[in-house]
């Protein structure tokens, strides 16, 4: 049976390059920005017991998405359809106009976009319409040697091992060491995924040509796991993926 969900990247359904504010609140809602207690969780997943937590075995993945229902993807689709039109249109003034914005400035409603004020607004708010759905099932593996889990991973496109370093510093991986970041604490913001705590750990800054980000941890009513991977290339499209397991 065809998946109702309908998998979407913010940044191709807003106007690209305008560092909308909707982008930026799916990022909190998924790694739990806002800052909160996280004494109700069941175990101690600080950095330093975060590598205990892996047990050693397979188990089941769900592979997720963020996305829409297949009816609002539809409507969306017509959206950005008609807006694409508009746009090819009137591309000197498109490319002046967000040449003028401020960095993370939403662009600005306009006729020459093709759009209704009520359309623009639902494509702007596309993240209040967002879900987390299943979109296909893998396995993980996870394996332990000198206090270090690794997770297999062969359904992913993007890292398929990683290591956690015995005191939380580091993931080491198939594309290279990925260095900590910082605490994610379970947050209502987490509307999206549901509460989870875990740790967010990066290879690669802004003047690289390829940056890759990896937020895992576990959720805090269940012992489920969850990770978040994320690749950003130079020029191309973000990439991202989700496994529960």
């Amino acid at each position: 049976m065809k998946s109702k969900w309908i998998p979407v990247i913010l940044a191709a359904l807003v106007l690209a390059g305008c560092g909308s504010d909707s982008t930026e609140q799916v990022n909190k809602e998924v790694d739990g920005e806002v800052q909160e207690s996280s004494a109700s969780a069941k175990m101690d997943i600080s950095k330093s017991n975060f590598s205990k937590i892996f047990a050693e075995g397979t188990y089941p993945a769900d592979i997720m998405t963020l996305g829409l229902t297949a009816e609002l993807s539809g409507k969306m689709e017509k959206i950005t359809g008609k807006m694409q039109m508009a746009i090819a249109e009137n591309e000197v003034w498109y490319s002046e106009t967000l040449a003028s914005l401020e960095e993370g400035e939403a662009f600005p409603y306009d006729e020459k976009l093709g759009l209704t004020e009520e359309e623009y607004d639902f494509l702007l708010q596309a993240d209040q319409h967002l879900q987390f759905g299943k979109i296909g099932e893998s396995e993980i593996t996870i394996t332990r040697a000198d206090e270090q889990p690794t997770i297999l991973n062969p359904s992913s496109a993007i890292v398929r091992e990683l290591t956690i370093s015995e005191d939380g510093n580091t993931i080491h991986s198939d594309v290279g060491e990925l260095a900590y970041v910082e605490e994610i604490v379970a947050s209502d913001q987490q509307t999206i995924t549901g509460r989870w705590n875990g740790h967010f750990y990066r290879i690669g800054d802004e003047n690289s040509q390829q940056v890759v980000q990896i937020s895992i941890g576990k959720f805090e009513d269940r012992d489920e796991k969850i990770m978040y991977i994320e690749l950003f290339e130079q020029g191309q499209e973000q990439q991202f993926e989700f496994f529960v397991f």
